[in-house]
């Protein structure tokens, strides 16, 4: 029988083409599962990276970063990591040829954007209701910065008071020479009148010098007059007002400047007419020279020829009658009291301010860092703007991890005592950072007294008074002055204000009548000292929902540049984790990155050569 074998290949060929086709599916099945199982160990790996987050920035402050010295150390850490989960024994073999960094995110970049994302990360958890607060410090905030408008008046009306009073206490000394000039004049000619020699040639004498006396006097009036308009000058240029309307300083500031102005014109004036009094006194001083000569002449003479000659009287009067008087008219004399008090008060503002607002026997903190390699120093701006939610969290973050002058929580060694102090002003000193705290501190305090005492009538007609009192009926002064009494008094109120502050008190952020106590008689015998602690040297609490030191400096920070804020925060972290660890640096810290390995992959069911495939994974917190 005759053999056939058709069905036998036909079946042959059915079964190649049939197995190709199974083991082509079982392929892109397994190369599906290998693309799968190397995302997974790329992700595994860059979780074993991130694992090596830095043990003691987190223990004290709650922040997630990577410390490397390179990226290529991260490439190399990354790519072990992978190589572990690429040796196993397994459907997929594979191996890694290269690793490379892609991108980077470190803590310094983005003016500290990364650093601000961990704490909100962690400040949410912390404090979960804090976010409810963020409305009411955001509307507090808004309304010292409004009183930031009031703080350019408050200085540009101190600096023009203290200027102004100066150049009156000049013209005063001035028309006081001039009175006794007057008062001498009168007492030479009587001792002409009377031929008497003696008291003729002492007054003569004491008018030279009081002559030579006005005429220093108007000079220092000139100099102190040029002092004025120069700077009269340089704050009408910088009026920040003249193209701000809306703002509630323009039409005081207004006021202040057009009464300046008007101040340098009449003084302007007034020193023209010095100038001509003291050139008639000076020609007089020539006459009275000559009666000094007469008469010295006629006593040499007596000397000589052994009998006495007598003076010409009659020509040593004519010549004394001569001088002119100067025309002094009627003048109001300033309050020199209360011109002294206003001195002695400018003067205690001008001091130390701590010694002044500190409670008595407070020991200061001296501590001193360099400011030498620093991040701060090495500053980036940029970022997305935060939130004001966000903003008051992160200063909620920096009130809970960093000491201050009244919270010290002390959690570990420290470079610095007055962190939040330095994160609010970035001096190398505790008591530099500290005493710049106070000045900003006194500075909306006595802002937001200014705005109290412009709105109180009674209050400004008190300030009037004295400035009329001292200012002699010269209206343009006396306005001038005025505004320099409520800046003294707002000063005042704001010592006292500070004292609670630092004392653990609270203070209102805008005063009421029952929340105001400084009067204008304990202003000027500096009374006020003894306000702001009680007996026992506690806080004194003003009245109930005060702010304290915390809440202010809440206000601060939230008004604080986020680009400088997180920088010094920063600088503090780098100096405290140095204690522990010599070579921390936030420039190694590393938020996130993005892997890329070139791994080569072998078939199983194909007879194809290997390929590559590339792996990336992006490691962060």
């Amino acid at each position: 029988m005759r053999k056939r074998g058709e069905i036998t290949v036909f079946l042959c060929l059915a079964l190649v083409s049939i197995l190709s086709l199974l083991m082509g599916l079982l392929e892109s099945a397994r190369t599906a599962g290998a693309r799968l199982y190397l995302t997974m160990a790329a992700d595994s790996a860059a979780a074993s990276v991130m694992s090596q987050y830095n043990r003691e920035l987190w223990e004290r402050y709650r922040l997630l970063f990577l410390e490397a010295e390179s990226e290529k150390a991260i490439a190399d850490s990354f790519g072990t990591f992978l190589d572990y989960y690429l040796e196993q024994e397994n459907l997929y073999p594979m191996k890694r040829e290269e690793t490379e960094i892609a991108g980077i995110v470190r803590m310094e970049e983005n003016g500290g954007e990364a650093l601000e994302k961990e704490i909100l990360s962690y400040i949410g958890y912390r404090l979960p209701e804090a976010a409810a607060d963020a409305a009411g410090i955001a509307r507090e905030a808004a309304q010292a910065a409004k009183a930031a408008d009031f703080r350019e008046l408050l200085r540009v009306c101190r600096e023009a008071g203290a200027e102004t009073k100066r150049l009156e206490k000049k013209r005063a000394e001035a028309m006081d020479v001039l009175e006794d000039i007057t008062k001498l004049r009168d007492g030479v000619i009587r001792a002409a009148e009377r031929e008497n020699a003696g008291a003729f040639r002492s007054r003569a004498q004491k008018l030279k010098r009081k002559i030579n006396r006005f005429s220093g006097c108007v000079d220092g009036y000139g100099k102190e007059l040029e002092r004025l308009s120069a700077h009269r000058a340089s704050v009408s240029g910088d009026n920040v007002f003249a193209s701000r309307p809306e703002s509630e300083a323009k039409e005081p500031m207004d006021r202040e400047l057009s009464a300046y102005e008007q101040t340098e014109k009449a003084a302007a004036e007034t020193l023209s007419e010095f100038r001509e009094t003291e050139r008639r006194l000076l020609a007089g001083k020539a006459d009275l020279e000559s009666a000094l000569e007469l008469l010295e002449e006629a006593e040499n003479a007596g000397d000589d020829e052994a009998d006495e000659t007598d003076p010409d009287w009659d020509s040593i009067l004519a010549l004394a009658q001569g001088i002119e008087a100067p025309d002094i008219g009627r003048r109001e004399k300033p309050d020199r009291e209360k011109m002294s008090a206003l001195d002695r008060l400018e003067k205690l503002l001008d001091a130390d301010l701590l010694k002044t607002v500190l409670p008595p026997g407070t020991a200061v903190s001296e501590r001193k860092v360099s400011l030498q390699g620093i991040p701060s120093q090495r500053r980036e701006n940029g970022g997305p703007p935060v939130e004001p939610a966000g903003q008051f969290l992160i200063g909620e973050y920096i009130l809970l991890s960093f000491d201050s002058f009244l919270e010290k929580a002390q959690r570990g060694q420290q470079e610095l005592l007055y962190e939040q102090e330095y994160i609010l002003c970035g001096r190398s000193c505790d008591r530099d950072n500290l005493r710049e705290t106070a000045e900003r501190l006194l500075a909306i305090r006595g802002a937001a007294n200014l705005l109290y005492l412009l709105g109180s009538p009674e209050k400004r007609a008190e300030a009037e008074a004295l400035a009329a009192a001292v200012s002699a009926g010269n209206v343009p002064v006396k306005f001038v002055l005025t505004f320099f009494v409520l800046t003294l008094w707002a000063f005042g109120e704001s010592v006292a204000d500070l004292r609670s502050l630092f004392a653990g008190g609270s203070v209102p952020l805008w005063k009421t009548e029952t929340t105001w106590r400084t009067g204008m008689e304990s202003l000027l015998s500096l009374a006020f000292l003894d306000f702001g602690r009680d007996p026992a040297g506690n806080g004194e609490t003003q009245a109930e929902g005060g702010f304290g030191y915390g809440s202010y400096f809440r206000i601060l920070l939230f008004l604080e540049n986020r680009n400088v804020r997180n920088f010094r925060m920063m600088d503090l972290i780098q100096w405290n984790l140095r204690k522990t660890q010599a070579d921390f640096a936030v420039s190694d810290c590393i938020y996130e990155a993005e892997m890329r390995a070139r791994v080569r992959q072998r078939h199983l069911f194909l007879l194809k050569s290997g390929y590559l495939n590339t792996a990336a994974a992006t490691i962060g917190y």
